[in-house]
């Protein structure tokens, strides 16, 4: 695994997939995804503006993704993706996603400690 650039720190999240992407011999399962940003979206779309959302989906994804075993950086291209990841291993990086908004998101104020309840 690559070094994580520090401006990432604290926020990303690395787990494993269950197939993992084969490349050079090679599967590889730990990746690390960071929080999607207001760009990666936009920069999937234009990438693929004809694509289907499940390509943009995976546009964005690779996109957040800082690393995934010992793959260079590179090498880490949607179409590896396309080619070599599972649709299980898929929903794990998109349940790693979501984990680590939830994460991310402060407590709602309605869930502080001491604050009195809405029923009477």
């Amino acid at each position: 695994m690559s070094n994580i650039d520090k401006r990432w720190e604290g926020l990303t999240i690395t787990r494993e997939l269950s197939i993992g992407v084969y490349y050079s011999g090679v599967r590889h399962k730990t990746f690390t995804l960071r929080v999607a940003m207001s760009g990666d979206l936009i920069a999937a779309q234009q990438e693929h503006p004809v694509g289907p959302i499940q390509l943009v989906t995976l546009e964005v994804y690779r996109q957040q993704l800082l690393a995934l075993g010992d793959i260079p950086a590179e090498v880490l291209t949607t179409e590896l993706l396309r080619a070599e990841l599972a649709e299980a291993d898929l929903a794990l990086i998109a349940d790693a996603d979501a984990e680590l908004e939830k994460k991310l998101t402060p407590p709602s104020a309605a869930s502080a400690i001491g604050d009195e309840s809405s029923t009477t």
